[in-house]
């Protein structure tokens, strides 16, 4: 949707907001300054989460609705600006999660500046109403929780590949520097060749975290895969310094160097129905292998994610998604399947 607005940047003060606070910035569209045009954009998705768990202990069923209202908002012929608020039945009410700036000077280099999301993998790059799965997968939810994915406020070198404007550019790429709120400063730097329908990335990132738990962390990423309209699949290889846990070993006089290792594939089919109610359904398998500390290898998670996305509409989906966890850890000889989950929601983007 697209719409000619009056809205005034300066007056909006950035902070979480409560749920009809996000009615309220539609009518602050309309104070006078000067014209804008504004894309708006977003989801909303409700289901059920069904979890392995002792219900004694934790809960083990969740029902739950999520949505996204995003405003891309046109300042002039080289300068966007974007708005990304989101909301969750769990949190009950709405926060920012995104304000960034972009900056378009150059035929191959994009700037953006905000809380804009690290460049690490895959998975990083694209939006949860792009998500294949429900779910993240296991190691990108442990990616972020070294440190190496999510968001965080910083400013970004970027291109990416439009083969039908820029055809002589084979190349996406994004190169940045962020802060979060405590010590740590990170840097990254990615790079993806496209040779239609493949393509081939490597990906760097450093950690530096100040202060008195000081320690400098790195991490290396890589892909390749193959991606058509109808089927697409991809394979990453990732590795990352532990930071937390070298921390802790540092201060039991042992080697602050842990190194997590991972492999994912995903693999997913595009199979046109064109009946009355459903269009399209999109199975899929997601398979991958993780090992928090690579010199002790016998401990890992393994990750089987099948499910399936029913199509009525382009913009309307059922989505059905199983990710079974496989974890052996120093505490037990067998497989734990502790954290596995089901899933199944209706999703809409608009």
């Amino acid at each position: 949707m697209r719409f000619p607005i009056l809205f005034p940047l300066t007056s909006l003060n950035v902070r979480p907001l409560p749920l009809l606070a996000g009615v309220y910035l539609l009518f602050l569209f309309h104070m006078p300054l000067r014209a804008q045009d504004v894309d708006f954009s977003g989801f909303g998705a409700t289901g059920v989460r069904l979890y392995d768990r002792n219900p004694l202990v934790e809960f083990n069923q969740e029902f739950y609705y999520e949505g996204k209202f995003q405003a891309d908002i046109d300042l002039g012929k080289d300068i966007e600006a974007q708005l990304d608020f989101r909301g969750k039945s769990d949190e009950r009410a709405v926060v920012l999660r995104e304000f960034s700036v972009k900056f378009e000077y150059m035929d191959y280099a994009r700037i953006k500046v905000g809380n804009v999301r690290k460049p690490y993998s895959i998975e990083g790059l694209v939006d949860r109403d792009e998500y294949i799965s429900v779910f993240d997968s296991y190691i990108h939810r442990r990616n972020g929780e070294l440190g190496y994915a999510g968001r965080n406020v910083g400013i970004m070198v970027y291109h990416n590949y439009n083969p039908e404007k820029r055809p002589d550019m084979p190349w996406t790429y994004a190169v940045g520097v962020f802060k979060n709120h405590s010590y740590v400063t990170s840097a990254y730097a990615r790079g993806r060749y496209h040779m239609d329908p493949w393509f081939v990335s490597l990906g760097y990132a450093v950690l530096s975290r100040s202060h008195d738990d000081a320690i400098t962390t790195h991490g290396l990423s890589a892909d390749a895969g193959f991606r058509t309209e109808r089927f697409e699949t991809s394979l990453e290889l990732f590795a990352a310094q532990d930071p937390e846990e070298g921390i802790r070993r540092r201060l039991l006089g042992l080697s602050d160097r842990v190194l997590s290792t991972g492999v994912k594939s995903l693999t997913a089919v595009r199979l046109p129905v064109d009946g009355d109610v459903v269009k399209l359904i999109e199975p899929f398998l997601l398979v991958a292998w993780y090992a928090p500390d690579s010199d002790a290898t016998e401990y890992h998670t393994v990750e089987i994610m099948p499910g399936m996305n029913i199509f009525v509409d382009d913009d309307v989906r059922l989505r059905l998604t199983a990710d079974g966890l496989l974890t052996k850890d120093r505490f037990s000889d067998d497989y734990s399947t502790h954290g596995s989950v089901f899933a199944t929601e209706i999703f809409i983007r608009f």
